[in-house]
């Protein structure tokens, strides 16, 4: 489910197909909120669901600079040679394995985290790295096509608040549809935004954008779980003091979402190793 999609069902939810008290921009700033949060739950289940590889990172005087996506590091190894190096998380152990410099070097290296950097524990060392690490997801956004889209561009709805950082959507799926037929007509990955324009470069589409259409971006999350990105957000919606609703309208949707939440945990509960779906049977 794409963005415009959670939007669209969001103001059904709540009963205001046309915008009466929520702005599209107040209303994807609150989706924004609720996937930021299940971002987080995701980040701390055991199925690394956001592992990500990084390119070969070259220390500066045994400092590395963790990629700017990176929430927090989950293993290192040396480009060279495989040889893993264990990340301790803390300074205060840096004494316990520490060398005295390359040349006294016995082949056991360790490193420790320092703000957004990993420091390996060892005087000038300098060998290309992988870092594997748990990415920060990136925020959703959906709106009308501006007059910048054609065929290889889609132009994002600037009113409605996108990121301005260059590159932010990079990677990012986005589905466009007809405004007149509804019909999906793109569905393609952001391979390069500008952020002072709104323009987000895109891969090969079998059907030319127009301005008007509806785009919306994809969530990196599970797909298993957007369905809960727009209960929790029509939860929240209908929670905010001024709103006006029934009560047993509110306690409905309150209720399905947590009845979801439960399925969600359970569904991330059960992505590690020697799961439940693999089993060693006796052989006769």
């Amino acid at each position: 489910m794409n963005t415009y999609e959670i939007l669209e069902s969001l103001r059904d939810n709540i009963g205001e197909k046309v915008e009466k008290h929520w702005s599209n921009k107040l209303l994807i700033r609150v989706i924004n909120i609720e996937h930021r949060k299940l971002a987080s739950k995701v980040l701390n289940s055991p199925g690394d669901w956001l592992l990500k590889k990084s390119s070969s990172l070259t220390p500066s005087s045994s400092i590395i600079t963790l990629p700017s996506d990176c929430v927090r590091p989950a293993y290192m190894e040396e480009v060279s040679s495989g040889r893993p190096i264990p990340i301790r998380g803390t300074v205060r152990e840096r004494r316990l394995e520490r060398m005295a410099g390359t040349s006294l070097s016995t082949g056991n290296v360790e490193a420790y985290l320092v703000g957004n950097t990993v420091e390996v524990n060892q005087d000038s060392f300098s060998n290309a790295v992988y870092v594997w690490y748990q990415k920060r997801v990136v925020d959703l956004h959906a709106g009308l096509c501006s007059n910048d889209t054609d065929a290889t561009h889609v132009g994002f709805q600037l009113s409605l608040w996108p990121s301005g950082e260059d590159d932010y959507y990079n990677g990012i799926t986005i589905e466009v549809r007809d405004q007149d037929t509804d019909v999906l007509n793109v569905s393609t990955t952001i391979t390069d935004f500008v952020g002072t324009t709104g323009v987000a470069e895109v891969g090969s589409v079998l059907v030319t954008p127009a301005s008007g259409d509806f785009y919306g971006t994809v969530s990196q999350l599970p797909e298993e779980l957007h369905d809960f990105i727009l209960l929790a957000s029509t939860v929240r919606v209908l929670a905010k003091p001024s709103s006006i609703f029934e009560k047993e309208i509110f306690l409905y949707w309150n209720n399905e979402m947590k009845k979801m939440e439960k399925d969600v945990d359970d569904f991330l509960a059960t992505r590690f190793s020697g799961s439940s779906y693999v089993r060693i049977a006796e052989r006769f």
